[in-house]
């Protein structure tokens, strides 16, 4: 009898170490939320112009390995990279429990030459580990456009990664300095193991299709989301511009994005 009530008593505390520990985590999640103006439904802006690729020429992009950057699982061609923080962060978790949403992103390009490729990169709120959109298997997903515009000269200020899991980038800023060669924002995106950091973000024309899937267009101006499937909470959300040419000084790429709402 003794022995019963013990369990009893055992499994109480265990139920109200979860419940407190499950209020803890929402608490913190939602004073998050309401004091990041990251989910807010504020529009964003931001340029990216022909100097704004400062990494380059590679055939990958930034991960524990290296992913291809072009339609396909290899990397392949040459490619000039360009980074730029989008302002707002897509929401994942439970509807029930927190304000969760996607961001769309709107892009209008002037002067395209080649073929542009659009990727996602997340830090993760607290310590800065990476996500990235996957380019191989189950949930493989990205947005391609094309343009017909004459290429211009190879930027001389654009310099290739070096491998490995940690990454210092060159962020796009409409306040960088006249001098091409004087030293721009940079954030650093790092990754822990291979395999880890790929399934949490995704792009997609779709936000009901949260997984995304790879879509290619000719159109220079138009609109696609990106969704978070994970469970840990976004800082900051940047998208990666590649271009397999180099771009003409007309070139200019408009972005505005914003957090939008669930309706599930």
């Amino acid at each position: 009898m003794e022995f019963g009530r013990r369990v009893i008593l055992a499994v109480g505390v265990l139920v109200v170490v979860i419940a407190v520990s499950f209020l803890i985590d929402t608490v913190v999640w939602e004073a998050y939320l309401q004091n990041s103006a990251s989910s807010d439904p504020l529009l964003h802006t931001a340029t990216v112009d022909y100097q704004d690729f400062r990494h380059g020429p590679q055939s990958w992009r930034p991960y524990a390995t290296p992913l291809a950057i072009g339609p396909g699982n290899l990397p392949s061609g040459n490619w000039y990279l360009a980074f730029v923080e989008l302002g707002a962060v897509p929401v994942g978790g439970n509807p029930a429990l927190s304000r969760t949403g996607s961001v769309q992103v709107d892009y209008r390009f002037t002067d395209l030459a080649g073929t542009a490729s659009f990727c996602v990169y997340g830090l993760r709120a607290g310590d800065g580990r990476a996500w990235t959109n996957r380019q191989s298997g189950y949930g493989t997903c990205g947005y391609y456009v094309s343009g017909t515009a004459a290429p211009g000269d190879p930027p001389r200020w654009a310099s290739p990664l070096q491998e490995g899991d940690r990454y210092v980038v060159e962020i796009a800023d409409p306040l960088r300095p006249v001098d091409d060669d004087l030293p721009r924002d940079t954030r650093t995106f790092w990754f822990e193991r291979v395999g880890s950091g790929l399934d949490g973000l995704h792009i997609t024309t779709d936000p009901a299709d949260r997984r995304g899937r790879v879509a290619e267009t000719d159109d220079l101006e138009g609109s696609f989301y990106v969704t978070y499937s994970g469970g840990n909470v976004v800082g900051s959300l940047f998208l990666m511009v590649a271009v397999d040419q180099p771009q003409p000084e007309g070139f200019e790429l408009r972005l505005e994005s914003r957090f939008v709402e669930d309706h599930r």
